[in-house]
């Protein structure tokens, strides 16, 4: 299927950068991203259509995560997050998504007390059916190699990663300074893993 394969070329691309599949990428700027190298400079598209129009994509973006079905703790910690990162306090804003990503994932493990997230996201891409969501299969793609690079193990006494480790940032053993743009990561993956989230509530109805 064309989709599926222009959507193969769109989550390399953005997860090379750190990205997961947002949940609402207009389908011009997927066939751009996957089928023509216009986009290829990916963590400036997703910055100008993440601040374009006074944020209105990040506006809504938001307001998704806002008006989904995750716990009403982890939405208390979203929007507190929100609100660091609309003052500019970013390893705050960071450290605190992470949390929030750990507890929205956890929703996703048969054993409540497995916190192995690789683990998790790795099982629902492989059972997948067949027959489920091209884009929803995409983003549980996208978000098993954004959490395996998230999470890879690190010594802490070797060279920190250059993109944001979840070991290093959550043990304070991080000197990564962390800017606006890693920050918006990590809302898109909120956001993509939030879109999971509601189908699998309407599933459940």
């Amino acid at each position: 299927m064309e989709l599926d394969r222009t959507l193969d070329v769109v989550v390399s691309k953005l997860v090379n950068e750190g990205w997961t599949l947002p949940a609402e990428l207009p389908i011009a700027a997927v066939n751009a991203l996957g089928k023509t190298t216009e986009l290829d400079d990916v963590n400036t598209f997703m910055a100008d259509f993440y601040s374009y129009d006074d944020q209105r994509n990040m506006k809504s973006m938001i307001k998704g995560i806002q008006e989904s079905k995750i716990k009403p703790g982890l939405l208390k910690m979203v929007n507190e997050c929100w609100q660091a990162f609309s003052v500019k306090l970013y390893a705050v804003c960071a450290t605190s998504l992470l949390s929030a990503i750990e507890g929205m994932l956890s929703e996703f493990s048969d054993d409540k007390q497995d916190t192995r997230m690789m683990k998790v996201c790795q099982k629902h891409v492989d059972t997948f059916p067949q027959d489920g969501s091209t884009i929803l299969k995409h983003v549980w793609i996208s978000y098993n190699q954004f959490i395996r690079k998230l999470y890879q193990k690190s010594d802490f006494t070797a060279t920190e990663p250059t993109d944001i480790n979840r070991h290093w940032l959550l043990h304070g053993r991080s000197d990564f300074e962390i800017e606006e743009i890693e920050c918006v990561r990590l809302f898109n993956a909120v956001h993509s893993l939030c879109m999971v989230i509601n189908k699998k509530a309407k599933e459940n109805i």
